[in-house]
């Protein structure tokens, strides 16, 4: 006669069933967890790679198509308004840059620029500021001038009003210099996202008088410096007293990099070239950062 499972036999397999149920539960939940963090750090170390590459790519632009009276540094700029009322191409004040350029607009032609003939003619292909194609069909050249800037070849004088043996630089119906003024600052609330450290903040992008766009979340700090060359030597300052000697600019910036940790781990702090170390809050050590510290030459204010 087969014997049938007492009560307590079952209650025992299934507390055994329930444990190792339990215990691959768990598993899979740390592996799955392992995995989305991995993902997130991944995709967020990218990111930081794109924004450094696009902050230095539109700052490497600071005077592109401005002409030689604009070519000024203004030490005690503050805001957007403090370029766009005074003949100044860049301005640095704490987290925040000012700066003119006709390269920087996300619109179609945005930094396309030319050579024209004695008769205003566009005679080579009008190109980028990376040196790609454009359409120049739009220009309004030669007769009509009102949508571009036109400067000497030789001494970057602006002659728009004639644009004979001239660069030209397209504007579209955009006005100049109002609306090419670009401003990179950290906004002063508190960042929107809740995966970021407190005390972080987001960088925003400012273009003439458009709306502000967010750049990137969970910004520990932001910086910009200037890069003189003074005889032999060079250096790193925030204030320039002449612009001949403005040989590039330096971007510093902390990201973060991930979600909270549940160890501590060590942050680099800026280097002195980039005006030394910033101040860090206690809780930031339970999160991962990436440290942005590089030199952009300045090659359109030559």
């Amino acid at each position: 006669m087969k014997r049938a499972f007492t009560l307590v036999e079952l209650l025992i397999v299934m507390a055994i069933l329930l444990i190792i149920g339990a215990g691959l539960f768990y598993a899979f939940r740390t592996i799955f967890r392992q995995s989305t963090t991995q993902a997130l750090v991944a995709k967020q170390e990218q990111d930081v790679q794109f924004i450094t590459s696009t902050l230095v790519n539109e700052l490497s632009t600071v005077g592109f198509g401005i002409d030689r009276s604009r070519l000024q540094v203004l030490n005690n700029g503050t805001n957007l308004s403090d370029v766009q009322g005074s003949n100044a191409v860049v301005a640095i004040s704490g987290s925040e840059i000012d700066f003119l350029s006709l390269a920087t607009r996300q619109e179609e032609s945005a930094g396309c620029w030319g050579v024209t003939d004695a008769g205003g003619n566009l005679t080579t292909q009008a190109r980028d500021y990376l040196f790609r194609p454009c359409t120049s069909a739009s220009w309004g050249l030669p007769s009509d001038t009102s949508k571009v800037v036109c400067l000497d070849l030789s001494t970057k004088q602006d002659i728009t009003s004639s644009c004979r043996n001239a660069l030209a630089f397209f504007v579209g119906d955009k006005i100049y210099p109002a609306d090419f003024v670009t401003r990179y600052y950290l906004d002063s609330s508190s960042t929107a996202s809740k995966l970021c450290a407190s005390g972080t903040l987001t960088l925003f992008k400012r273009v003439g008088s458009d709306t502000p766009q967010p750049l990137v979340d969970c910004v520990g700090a932001f910086r910009v410096r200037y890069i003189v060359q003074s005889g032999g030597s060079v250096n790193y300052a925030d204030s320039v007293s002449d612009i001949n000697s403005l040989i590039g600019i330096r971007l510093c910036m902390l990201l973060q990099v991930g979600e909270r940790q549940s160890v501590q781990s060590n942050i680099e702090n800026f280097s002195t070239d980039c005006g030394g170390s910033i101040t860090m809050l206690a809780d930031w050590r339970y999160y991962r950062w990436a440290k942005v510290e590089v030199d952009i030459p300045l090659r359109n204010i030559r």
